[in-house]
């Protein structure tokens, strides 16, 4: 059974806020508009009515493949999802299955790694992403993605089998660079230092991404190389949760029973002991330095905003705002604005997830928190922004559907135009004397993000 862990509470005034604007799109939304075509011709001249998308492998340099490589598993496959709906052919479109990790992660035995497994992906309905209809999907598809050592490069392949085939069929295959966004979501660590300088504002967006992600890749290297050689746990000076990290402007201390725990470095990771079924798990946040700015917090849980459960990316979550009067800052489960009630944190090991050939579902099993500086000024959008493309990579950038239901392809569409538009920062009511709502515009990019893993000595890969 997974643990359950604790109930939740916060130490301190917290605040949250809503989310700030999207990234530029970067190399992967571009290429996926240009390959999705491709693909769903492939779709229509198959005769598929209904397909979905499952969740990715991805493989990140020497490390064995996996379906748990932070994020990024499930956000290409939610990409992929969106392109398929972007680019459709509206008059007479091919149905796509608004999410099918989540009816696959309650289908027993379901793998897409085996025939058997295959065939019972096809034996329960799935939602449609507009309309009321639910369909037995004609193909699903999926994917691998493959991020060399050095961080330079992404190579990405989409495949898709049906209830007919023994094998799954490669349909597209690109290589892109990663971008701050995908290095967020494989669970990279790292800080950024030199983009929030008066100098950067003159930079358009996409230059101060550029520049971020350039900066983002080379720390997060160097922390990994200092232990990537080290089987048993190190100490270590560049990690953004080693504190002697002196560019890590926050520190982040798991607590299991109020005992804190020890972070290890080891492999070019960070990583923790597993609590115990039973045991109340807290995260708390310290400010480091002397330095006391606003700073916006999106700390997650198993790949889960503490902050309404959200799966989107970080630069889209709503964040945690760490105000100049406060040094410490607690909390114990996830919190939901909407009604005023906390979740207790659901954490599953690693060994639990094995019992699947491949888990679906959303746990992650790690730990991970990015901090973000408050926005004063608006650097110049970028060029390619100001195109017919902007709305279907603002959409792909976004990379999830809207809340309510659409009647049909046309009328989804339209709100998702209408999401990548409007404004998305709010100044809500407060919520109670310890919790609330105040305005805070987070500035795209993170100072820093770390990720810890806390699976138990006995479960981590060999």
């Amino acid at each position: 059974m997974p643990l359950r862990l604790g109930s939740a509470s916060m130490f301190g005034a917290l605040f949250l806020v809503s989310a700030t604007s999207l990234f530029a799109a970067d190399d992967l939304e571009k290429e996926l508009l240009k390959q999705i075509p491709q693909v769903l011709d492939t779709l229509n001249d198959r005769g598929y009515d209904n397909v979905g998308v499952l969740k990715f492998r991805v493989k990140k340099g020497n490390e064995p493949i996996s379906d748990r490589v932070g994020t990024l598993n499930l956000r290409l496959a939610d990409k992929v999802k969106m392109a398929l709906i972007v680019r459709n052919d509206i008059r007479d479109p091919i149905g796509v299955i608004k999410d099918a990790n989540k009816v696959a992660a309650e289908i027993p035995g379901a793998s897409h790694l085996s025939e058997s497994g295959r065939k019972k992906f096809f034996n329960v309905k799935y939602p449609l992403a507009w309309g009321t209809e639910k369909v037995t999907p004609d193909a699903l598809l999926t994917g691998v993605a493959v991020i060399t050592p050095d961080l330079s490069s992404m190579t990405v392949g989409i495949m898709c089998f049906d209830p007919q085939q023994n094998t799954m069929d490669l349909l597209a295959r690109f290589t892109v660079r990663p971008d701050l966004e995908d290095l967020l979501d494989s669970g990279e660590s790292f800080t950024v230092r030199g983009v929030f300088d008066d100098g950067s504002l003159s930079l358009t967006s996409d230059e101060r991404k550029e520049k971020a992600t350039t900066e983002a890749v080379k720390t997060s290297l160097i922390a990994k190389l200092e232990t990537a050689t080290s089987q048993k746990s190190t100490s270590s000076k560049k990690h953004p949760l080693s504190q002697d990290n002196s560019d890590a402007p926050i520190r982040l201390e798991v607590r299991y029973d109020d005992v804190p725990q020890p972070i290890e470095f080891r492999r070019g990771a960070a990583f923790m002991p597993e609590p115990r079924e039973g045991q109340k798990v807290s995260l708390i946040i310290k400010r480091k330095g002397s330095s006391r700015p606003r700073l916006g917090l999106v700390l997650k849980v198993n790949g889960e905003n503490t902050l309404g459960r959200q799966t989107l990316p970080d630069v889209q979550c709503r964040a945690w705002v760490l105000e100049p009067d406060r040094d410490i800052w607690g909390i114990r489960g996830y919190y939901n604005s909407d009604d005023n009630s906390v979740q207790p944190f659901r954490v599953l090991s690693d060994a639990e997830s094995k019992e699947k050939e491949f888990d679906y579902g959303e746990f992650v099993g790690t730990i991970s928190a990015s901090v973000y500086p408050e926005r004063k000024s608006s650097s110049t959008p970028s060029a390619d922004l100001l195109t017919d493309e902007a709305e279907d990579l603002a959409i792909l950038a976004m990379g999830s559907l809207p809340d309510k239901d659409a009647d049909d392809l046309a009328a989804l569409r339209g709100q998702l135009s209408s999401i990548t538009t409007r404004g998305l920062i709010s100044n809500g009511e407060s919520v109670d004397q310890d919790v609330g709502t105040t305005k805070f515009r987070k500035d795209p990019i993170p100072i820093m993000s770390a990720t810890v893993k806390y699976y138990s000595p006995q479960d981590l890969p060999q």
